[in-house]
């Protein structure tokens, strides 16, 4: 019997995610010009908390030798939702383009799909979701999935076709 697995084509793309979230959560803690550290106020609206969460192992990380509980939870549910799932919501199908655990597609803006270039200023104080607007796989999605519910097996084989992501089959 053939078990069929999927993967991120390329893991620099996670990797890139998790140095521009890094980046983001260091400006806000520190680029204040009244110094802000770790544990002071910060006064930018984001929710740091918020990205802590996305950086302790809800991006997906191949390379790790000894994974920790959270990421090998978030391998498995970025799987799942492949496998598992009939339709993704756009933000899903973005986080799963990106590396990171679909189930944190409510910190994405929820109408990302509609945002055209024009219309920026709608992400105004949404750090995230301007970092994940910005992305080549958003626009590349938008232009081929122009709604918020994409049917799984067409995303797949799209993502497949775009080199995001990778089929491997094994025998069991």
């Amino acid at each position: 019997m053939i078990e069929v697995h999927y993967k991120l084509f390329s893991q620099r793309t996670a990797e890139n995610i998790r140095t521009e979230v890094s980046r983001l959560r260091d400006a806000l803690l520190f680029g204040s010009k009244n110094k802000v550290h770790k544990f002071g106020k910060v006064d930018i609206k984001c929710d740091i908390a918020t990205l802590e969460i996305l950086l302790s192992d809800y991006i997906l990380d191949y390379e790790s030798h000894e994974a920790s509980e959270r990421q090998l939870t978030t391998r498995q549910e970025w799987h799942d939702f492949l496998i598992k799932t009939k339709h993704l919501s756009y933000n899903e199908s973005l986080l799963i383009l990106l590396g990171i655990s679909p189930t944190l597609a409510d910190l994405v803006e929820p109408k990302l799909y509609k945002i055209k270039l024009n219309d920026i200023g709608i992400l105004k104080g949404k750090h995230l979701s301007l970092i994940f607007f910005q992305r080549v796989e958003n626009h590349l999605l938008r232009e081929r999935f122009r709604s918020n519910k994409i049917n799984t097996n067409d995303f797949i084989k799209w993502a497949m076709d775009y080199k995001f992501l990778r089929r491997i089959e094994t025998e069991t």
